[in-house]
């Protein structure tokens, strides 16, 4: 039985190991200066405060910017490039990142009383 629990034991961690590590998913309030956004699954908040679906994806997100806010009718891609960090190109996947314009968002800071 001992030796049985070994085993088990052994190849649970070979499992985990052979895993790559990836942050758990890009739901969340995420921030960028002055700017805020939230996504629940396929939902978002836009930093405008318009709540709109988009293509939800557990590491990545795009949506279309609605009428009434800074760049209508462009798309925005979402990247997580890690539990607290996620990538954010405001007018649309580009080739690289400095190419893109692409912004640093991190997760938002639990508000305090």
């Amino acid at each position: 039985m001992v030796a049985f629990r070994s085993v088990l034991l052994a190849a649970g961690l070979s499992a985990a190991i052979a895993l790559p590590a990836s942050a758990d998913s890009i739901d969340g309030k995420w921030c960028f200066g002055q700017k805020r956004l939230e996504i629940s699954g396929d939902t978002i908040v836009t930093p405008g405060c318009r709540k709109i679906e988009g293509d939800y994806g557990r590491h990545d997100f795009s949506y279309v910017v609605p009428a009434g806010e800074a760049d209508a009718g462009k798309t925005v891609d979402m990247d997580l490039m890690g539990d607290e960090d996620m990538r954010l190109w405001p007018t649309g996947r580009a080739p690289s990142p400095e190419a893109g314009g692409a912004q640093h968002w991190r997760r938002c800071q639990a508000e305090t009383s």
